[in-house]
Order: structure tokens, then C-alpha cells, then sequence
């Protein structure tokens, strides 16, 4: 069975980020809140280690969506969204003075002190004197003292990283397949989706011959299921293309996520499932526009 976690860990610097009673550990790509290692799907904590490399420079959304999307066009919600699960693993809301800041119709930022330090494992060579913030300066002074830095991995491992990270690689040890996927898919489970898309699933892998992806699936679901939950299939139709899914994807047939949502054997015209992708197409963050048309649709228009 293929193996969906992500596989990318070993290329991750070693840093160790601390802020506001968190710990972003960059190389085993765990957060831990108050000493506590929490769920968090990747594009959140991906937006986390985005701001947080800035050491709390503003951040603009334009930056953010090219950094933590850069081969696939989404709407500026999909930011939003990608914020606001960030905040709730956080706890944000219910702190006096908020981590992640926001600076309206411009970007975001870490609003708090950052401290920044490399696990003891690390074995890649410094960052240049000029890159470091003065952050990262001061704690890494304090760790190449042999004594504290000594007594300080002990003391963060032990009370930080230990317990929470054997609770988490047990959580992910679970081997996620296809079939998991399509079955989540089938039942418009978008809880079972976002753990599927936290643990580097693919919602663009191909579920069969003809190259059908994830969205497709979704969709699929208008021609055999006429009582369908038409909000959730937006919203998982929302949560994938969050997570990666491309819109102008086409299958073996030419078909795109949205000729197969208008189509009347499927969704139809009118479904909010057809007139959300196609506001996402052409309304969103660097628009798709025609590219989410079907092959065929193309050609009959150039001729």
C-alpha cells in the first residue's frame, strides 16, 4: 500500500522556533502548544513557518499564496482558511495578545517575540551572520554556551519534545491508501479529507485510468446520489482545492473539474457546487479563467 505521510522531513532545516509558550519544530514538523503536540493539516503550519522566517515582518497575502501554493491557483480564501485553522491550533483567540497578526487588505505577521535555536541533532552548516534576525543571534549565542546548551536540549526535550512527539508519530504511523481517500470522498467526509491532506496526501493523484483526481470524485456524487448534501460537497470541493487540488486539471478525457460539475448528467449549471468552482476560476487569486475549460470546449472556440 503507498505510503501517503509526508516524505519530505529529512530536507527540513533543524531550527526550533519558541513563541508564546509554542514550539515549531521545524525538522520533525510538529507544533506543540503549551507543551502539547497538536493536529494541524501542512498548509497551516506551512503558513506558520512563513511568518515566522520573516521574525515578525509584515508578511503581504501576495507573498504568502505564491510561498505556500506555488504551483496551484486558489482563491484568496483558501489564505483565510489556512489562517484561521492556524489561530485555532494556536489558541489565539483566547489570548490577550494574539500570535498572528493581521494587517488588513495587506498580509500577516508573528506579533509576539520569537526565539530561534537548532536541535542538537543538527548537523547543516549556519546560516550567514547577516541572515540571522537579532533573535536567532542571542539564542544561538546562548546554545553554543557548552553547559547551558547542554542543560537546555535536555530540559526542552524532555519536558517539550519527548512525550508529544511519541503521542504524534503514533498518530501518524497510520499508512493512509487511495481507497481511505475515496471512500472519505464518497461520504463528503471533510473531517476524514483534512487529516488525509495533514499527512501529505494528494488530492491530484489519479483514483483510476482515465486520470479522475479527487475533485472529480466529488462531483461524481451529483449523478448518483440526487439527495446529496449539496453545502458539504462545496465545502469539501473548498477543503481540497485548499489543499492542492488543481481546477485545470484535465482527465483522459478532456474533462476539467468544472465541465464535469455543469454538465447536466452531473451537477448542472445551477448547482452551488458548479457556481462555486467556476467563481474560484474566474474570480479568485490569479484567476484560471478558461484554462478550467475542457479540451474539447477549447477547440471550439479557436474554431
Amino acid at each position: 500500500m503507498p505510503d501517503l505521510r509526508p516524505s519530505s522531513v529529512a530536507s527540513r532545516c533543524r531550527r526550533r522556533w519558541l513563541f508564546a509558550g509554542c514550539v515549531f519544530d521545524e525538522a520533525n514538523w510538529i507544533l506543540l502548544v503549551d507543551g502539547r503536540g497538536v493536529a494541524i493539516e501542512t498548509k497551516p503550519l506551512e503558513l506558520l513557518r512563513a511568518l515566522l522566517l520573516r521574525g515578525g515582518e509584515l508578511v503581504s497575502k501576495d507573498e504568502l499564496l505564491d510561498q505556500i501554493w506555488p504551483d496551484v491557483t486558489v482563491v484568496e480564501a483558501s489564505l483565510t482558511t489556512a489562517v484561521h485553522k492556524l489561530r485555532s491550533a494556536l489558541g489565539d483567540e483566547q489570548r490577550d495578545s494574539h500570535i498572528i497578526q493581521t494587517v488588513p487588505k495587506i498580509g500577516y505577521r508573528i506579533g509576539v517575540p520569537i526565539e530561534v535555536g537548532e536541535c542538537a541533532s543538527a548537523v547543516a552548516a549556519p546560516a550567514p551572520a547577516q541572515a540571522l534576525t537579532f533573535a536567532e543571534a542571542r539564542v544561538r549565542h546562548v546554545w553554543q554556551t557548552p553547559l547551558v546548551a547542554a542543560l537546555s536540549v535536555a530540559m526542552v526535550i524532555a519536558a517539550l519534545i519527548v512525550g508529544p512527539m511519541q503521542r504524534e508519530a503514533a498518530a501518524n504511523d497510520r499508512v493512509f491508501t487511495q481507497r481511505d481517500a475515496a471512500n472519505a470522498l464518497r461520504r463528503l467526509d471533510v473531517g476524514a479529507i483534512e487529516q488525509l491532506l495533514a499527512a501529505g496526501w494528494n488530492p491530484n493523484r489519479p483514483f483510476d485510468d482515465q486520470d479522475n483526481g479527487a475533485l472529480t470524485m466529488v462531483l461524481n456524487r451529483c449523478e448518483w446520489d440526487r439527495g446529496h448534501d449539496q453545502e458539504q460537497m462545496v465545502l469539501m470541493v473548498r477543503t481540497l482545492v485548499d489543499g492542492g487540488a488543481r481546477l485545470d486539471h484535465r482527465n483522459a478525457w478532456g474533462d476539467t473539474p468544472y465541465s464535469i460539475a455543469k454538465a447536466v448528467r452531473y451537477c448542472g449549471p445551477n448547482h452551488p457546487v458548479t457556481q462555486s468552482i467556476r467563481e474560484m476560476c474566474y474570480a479568485g487569486y490569479k484567476p484560471l479563467g478558461d484554462r478550467c475549460l475542457a479540451s474539447y470546449e477549447l477547440q471550439r472556440q479557436a474554431g
